[in-house]
């Protein structure tokens, strides 16, 4: 009989880079076990193998570096995993065969080891094990039933062993231990391991102790964070033009500064379990679900309140650029951003300019306009499930906005004769209406948590049900069900702190008064600059909300102690001419400097709050807004809150009727 012709075998091997093993005689001791298994006639064809978790699915493996050291030192390897299926795939491979010392090399994942098996079967290769009974025929009931055992078992290991380690961490946190770098401001204080024999090792835990000279770094980042509400970027400038003061061995980037912001453990708590892996990617988790010790368990260096302070101050700022930016990039600016916000579902509206088309006869669009429209988009799941009833645009000319401001607002309500008569409808005439105002904001915020809870239990069970479906269109609308879970979670959040802020903080104490201290200049602003309009938008903290069905707009500004001398110094810089010195103590000509007392007072003690609102006329009929432009839109724009927001609570807004201003022409989008 003719001799049997030889048959190639590719080794297949893997280890992880767990600490306490060596992945280099690993590796060895599976490379030896498979060529010993060998049946006569048969070779060692090629040898794959990785350094990497058995976890991975199959289309990520072979992706990282770990092997190089490895290979380096002597071990042959013809590849990874990645590898082994391309010459699998070949016209010839170089191998009929695969063989791994115990089956959870090939993974610890049933559904991934499955895969493979399927994909080198259906190339005709079959894959064996050395520890499973061998038919070089092929696979038999005995084997298919070992390895599915020791498959579904090696599953449960990883799993049980990552459930373990997760509470092992858990409880290192818990007792005050820290894990990974140690943030700036604190150094790492080793202490011996309280387990006898891990401690006979050399091994130790750590805990934080301050860095004095980097504790005044911190401080200073969270005070220009959440007292300035300045921008990360300005921050990194003023750090590194006072490295003497605040020192960094690199120099401060944007990315350490964020990290510092982001970072709870400078409250002298010790938190856990900020980013976790989902999918084979490191993904951020909410704040609820992180590890808090119970208390704090190293020296703090700001408070808990300030942390949270900050983390507000980011979402609210949204894309807002600090005035001390530098920038040589060209663009428009638009006096009403973060200052207009549509009511339907309070998003900050977004500027966009709009200029005559081509051909147009110039007595019908008389000029260049800028609108300001909302960035939903009808054609967004997310959106569309937030504000259900949303027009499908929004848009307002800021002509009409900057015409009510200054020529019915300001001059009457702010700088008028009857500002004080016209006010007086809108405060609560008693200490208990105002408290009847919190009650029923209280009672609608505990409202939506409950509705809001009920949607989420109704999500929950609609995955229950459709667990065990395995149609793509199922899955589509499982993600569908996530992604709207993931919305209810950020709206139950935002009621939650709202709800705190209004149950814990006292109430604002209304002085109209104040109104008396502000001087008498009804035609101020008649024709002022743009320049003065700004200035007295951030001082007053004016923003506005659009109700595009009743063609309304509210107008709320807040005045503080400290308001009518910041307003004199402001007028008295930017129009002098224009101001009529009330019979009031003397006011300075010249502005305050940046930081002091008259500079920062209108970040601090609201005491009274004007509101008005307006009806505005519609626009002609005209071409719709398209959603795509829409969401050109919806990219440039953020979610930009008032840089000067105040903690004081609005009052209710009386109705005021306003001489219909000209209508332009309607918002049109230009074709792409």
């Amino acid at each position: 009989t003719p001799a049997a012709q030889p048959v190639g075998v590719a080794v297949l091997a893997r280890t992880s880079t767990l600490l306490l093993q060596d992945p280099y005689t690993s590796l060895r001791r599976q490379i030896h076990s498979c060529t010993d298994w060998l049946p006569e006639g048969w070779y060692i064809a090629g040898h794959y193998w990785d350094v990497e978790s058995g976890g991975i699915d199959l289309e990520n493996r072979s992706q990282g570096d770990d092997w190089k050291p490895f290979a380096a030192a002597g071990i042959p390897r013809d590849g990874g995993m990645a590898e082994l299926l391309a010459e699998a795939q070949s016209p010839e491979p170089r191998f009929a065969a695969v063989v791994c010392e115990d089956i959870e090399r090939s993974g610890r994942d049933t559904f991934n080891a499955l895969k493979l098996e399927r994909e080198l079967s259906d190339q005709g290769i079959i894959l064996f094990a050395t520890d499973e009974p061998t038919d070089t025929a092929g696979m038999n009931p005995t084997t298919i039933l070992v390895r599915r055992i020791k498959q579904g078992v090696a599953e449960w290991y990883r799993l049980n062993l990552k459930r373990a380690c997760w509470k092992g961490l858990r409880e290192h946190t818990m007792d005050g231990y820290h894990v990974g770098p140690t943030p700036h401001g604190y150094t790492g204080h080793r202490i011996p391991h309280p387990v006898p024999e891990k401690r006979a090792q050399g091994r130790t835990k750590t805990r934080l102790a301050l860095n004095p000279p980097q504790v005044p770094a911190v401080e200073m980042i969270y005070q220009w964070r959440t007292v300035d509400l300045l921008g990360i970027p300005t921050i990194t400038r003023r750090l590194n033009a006072s490295l003497d003061a605040y020192p960094h061995e690199d120099g401060w980037t944007d990315s350490a500064v964020a990290g510092i912001l982001a970072n709870p453990k400078y409250t002298g708590y010790m938190v856990f379990g900020q980013r976790r892996k989902k999918r084979g990617k490191m993904v951020k988790v909410p704040p609820t679900e992180w590890i808090w010790s119970p208390q704090p368990t190293h020296p703090p260096i700001i408070t808990l309140e300030t942390w949270q302070r900050a983390q507000a101050t980011g979402s609210e700022r949204g894309s807002i650029q600090d005035e001390e930016t530098i920038t040589t990039r060209r663009g428009r600016y638009y006096l009403w951003r973060s200052h207009i916000h549509c009511k339907d579902c309070n998003r900050s509206m977004s500027g966009t300019t709009r200029t005559p088309p081509a051909g147009r006869d110039p007595a019908t669009w008389p000029g260049t306009y800028v609108y300001y429209h909302c960035p939903h988009n009808p054609h967004n799941p997310r959106h569309t499930a937030t504000s259900p009833n949303h027009p499908r645009s929004v848009s307002i000319r800021e002509d009409h906005l900057t015409t009510v401001l200054t020529g019915e607002f300001f001059s009457k309500r702010v700088f008028g004769p009857d500002r004080a008569a016209l006010l007086a409808p809108t405060l609560p005439t008693t200490a208990a209406d105002q408290t009847h105002q919190r009650q029923q904001r209280e009672t609608w915020l505990r409202t939506e948590l409950r509705r809001i809870s009920t949607a989420q239990q109704a999500l929950i069970s609609e995955l229950e049900e459709s667990a065990s479906s395995t149609d793509p269109a199922i899955k589509e609308y499982r993600a569908r069900i996530r992604e709207r879970f993931v919305g209810l979670q950020h709206e139950r959040t935002t009621t939650s702190a709202e709800l705190d802020t209004l149950t814990t903080a006292a109430p604002p104490t209304e002085d109209p008064t104040l109104l008396d201290e502000l001087p008498m200049l009804p035609s101020l602003l008649d024709q002022a600059p743009q320049k003065l309009i700004a200035a007295l938008l951030e001082a007053f903290s004016v923003q506005a909300i659009y109700n595009k069905k009743d063609h309304q707009i509210t107008i709320r500004a807040v005045l503080t102690d400290s308001t009518p001398q910041a307003i004199a110094d402001l007028l008295a810089t930017l129009a002098p001419a224009m101001v009529d010195t009330p019979a009031s103590p003397s006011q300075p000509s010249t502005p305050p400097a940046p930081g002091s007392q008259a500079d920062s007072a209108l970040r601090h003690s609201p005491r009274h709050t004007l509101a008005w609102a307006l009806p505005q006329p519609r626009h002609p009929a005209g071409w719709r807004f398209r959603a795509r432009d829409l969401g050109r839109l919806r990219r440039l724009c953020g979610r930009a809150a008032s840089r000067r927001r105040r903690a004081a609570r609005p009052c209710t807004g009386t109705s005021c009727r306003a001489p219909p201003t000209p209508a332009g022409p309607a918002s049109r989008a230009r074709p792409r």
